[in-house]
This record gives structure tokens, C-alpha cells and sequence, in this order.
């Protein structure tokens, strides 16, 4: 698969402080993946060093094969507010339009957008999701081959957001490629093929969701039963043991093992669930903090 966005040994300091350190990532043609990382673990400014919004210090970029950023084959959706509010969600569309030469047709990023009903409402008028989807539209209005969306369903209600993954789906068949940052993680696992997590600048991990529950990850078994709790300390795998009245939760990174060992006590237990950590749990253990997650 052809790479489209290729970082070799990136750097870049502000006031003596190193923000991105010796980054390297490779992004493949039709990927979508995810950019993770706490608040300051660089994020935004790898993501405006590789859109040339801030120069780097060092290393080398290459979006689309060039060094030289293609901005009619680029799409970009950052966080920052429509400013145009005496616009109408028509003229702003065909304003966008006209600053390609092969745009996408109005009826399509009307559609996009979600705005049928809204064509000649000011964009003053629109609800926060509204004018994020409308962003969306907007950023492919030039049809282009790689997409930068920056925390994109944030203000989306559940529908919205919904809409919004289903067109994320649908680009990806026709060869888009995206790289996205989100605070959505339930969202991103049903939708990334891999994901990048920045800690301290430098890439922590760079993997599918796969491999990042492969990754020292904790496995969660919850039960009820009447035997002693020594019993589950002392089996191989077991990290940690909880028992509230009967109610046990073991926690383990050796699931299939741990579960060949319970075959022979399973007659005095009840209510066996096994939990996979969640991606946002993963992500904790990789940082070593939180990702201020958003629940649906």
C-alpha cells in the first residue's frame, strides 16, 4: 500500500522546551488512523507542523510523496470557529467551491453537511453541531486525498456524530485517508485501523487495537463464590484480588491461563463475566495518565 504521509526524526522546541522528539510515523493510502495523547503531549503541534501551519527544527515530511504541501489535495478540520456568521450555509459552500478547480458537487457537501433544510440560514443561526458538520463539508470540498480532522464531533449530538462516522466509513472506500484526533475513544475503536500515542513527544505506541490490548494488558474477571480468597492469590497470572462478601474481582495479563486454572473450582462459582480493558484504560497504561475521555 502507497504511504501517503511519511515523518522521519521530527523535532521541534518552544522556548528551549522540546515539544516533539525524533517523531517517525507512516500513514498507508486508505488508513484511518487516530491521534492519542494527554493535554501538552504534543499533539497540536504535530499536527500543525505536518499542515506547515509551524516550522520544525528537524527531520523530514513527506504528505503525498512531496516535501511541499499539495494544499488542493489536503482536507482540514481543526477546532477553531466559523467566523463568516452573516454567510449562509449555501453561499459558504459555494465559496469553498470555487477555491478548487475539480470541487465536489453543492448537492453532495449538502448532503455531507446534513443541511438540506438550512440553505438559507446564517450561519450565526446553526446549532454547535450544525456548524461542525458544516466544517466538515467545507474541508472536502476539493475532494482531497488526505484528511486532517481535529477533534471533529465535538458539539455533534448522538445522531450527528453517528452520520458523521458512517461518512468517515464511506470515504475509506474510496481511498481517503485520515489521520484524527478525538477525545471520542468509544467512537475510534469501532472505526481506526491504527492508532499513534504521543507521550512526552515521542511516539509511545503505534499499533492496531489489537496489539494495544496485547500490550501488558489487564484482563478483568468478576464472580460470585464461597471460596476463600487465598485460593485465587495463589494462582499463576493473578496481579490483584478483590473480595466484597462473596463478590470477587481478579484482575490478570494471562486470561486463558487464569481461566484453565478456575476449571476445577467453577461448580462453587456464579456469575463468571470476564472484562477486556477499554481503550481508554489501554490508553492509561501506555501514558500513565488520563485522556479526559467524553462518554457518549
Amino acid at each position: 500500500m502507497k504511504t501517503v504521509i511519511k515523518v522521519k526524526n521530527v523535532q521541534k522546541t518552544y522556548d528551549k522546551r522540546v515539544i516533539l522528539k525524533q517523531v517517525d510515523l507512516e500513514i498507508k493510502k486508505g488508513e484511518i488512523v487516530a491521534l492519542l495523547g494527554r493535554n501538552g503531549a504534543g499533539k497540536s503541534t504535530l499536527l500543525n507542523v505536518l499542515l506547515q501551519l509551524v516550522s520544525k527544527d528537524q527531520g523530514e515530511i513527506e504528505i503525498l510523496g512531496e516535501k511541499r504541501l499539495k494544499t488542493e489535495a489536503i482536507g482540514v478540520m481543526l477546532q477553531n470557529e466559523l467566523t463568516l456568521e452573516r454567510t449562509t450555509v449555501k453561499e459558504i459552500l459555494e465559496l469553498w467551491r470555487s477555491y478548487y478547480p475539480k470541487s465536489k458537487s453543492y448537492a453532495e457537501l449538502l448532503t455531507i453537511a446534513d443541511l438540506e433544510e438550512k440553505q438559507e440560514t446564517f450561519i450565526a443561526k446553526l446549532s454547535g453541531g450544525q456548524r461542525r458538520s458544516l466544517q466538515f463539508a467545507l474541508c472536502l470540498a476539493g475532494d482531497p486525498e488526505v484528511i486532517f480532522l481535529d477533534e471533529p464531533t465535538v458539539g455533534m449530538d448522538l445522531k450527528h456524530r453517528q452520520k458523521f462516522w458512517e461518512q468517515i466509513k464511506k470515504l475509506q472506500t474510496a481511498g481517503k485517508t485520515f489521520l484524527i484526533t478525538s477525545h471520542y475513544l468509544e467512537e475510534l475503536q469501532n472505526v481506526v485501523q491504527r492508532f499513534l500515542i504521543l507521550k512526552d513527544g515521542s511516539i509511545a505506541f503505534a499499533g492496531t487495537l489489537q496489539e494495544l490490548q496485547q500490550n501488558g494488558q489487564k484482563v478483568t474477571f468478576r464472580f460470585t463464590s464461597v471460596l476463600d480468597k487465598s485460593l485465587f492469590t495463589k494462582l499463576p497470572g493473578v496481579l490483584t484480588v478483590k473480595n466484597y462478601a462473596m463478590n470477587y474481582i481478579i484482575q490478570t495479563t494471562e486470561p486463558d491461563e487464569l481461566i484453565q486454572e478456575l476449571v476445577p473450582y467453577l461448580p462453587a462459582i456464579k456469575n463468571l463475566s470476564i472484562e477486556h480493558d477499554s481503550l481508554n484504560e489501554l490508553f492509561l497504561e501506555v501514558t500513565g495518565g488520563t485522556y479526559n475521555v467524553v462518554s457518549k
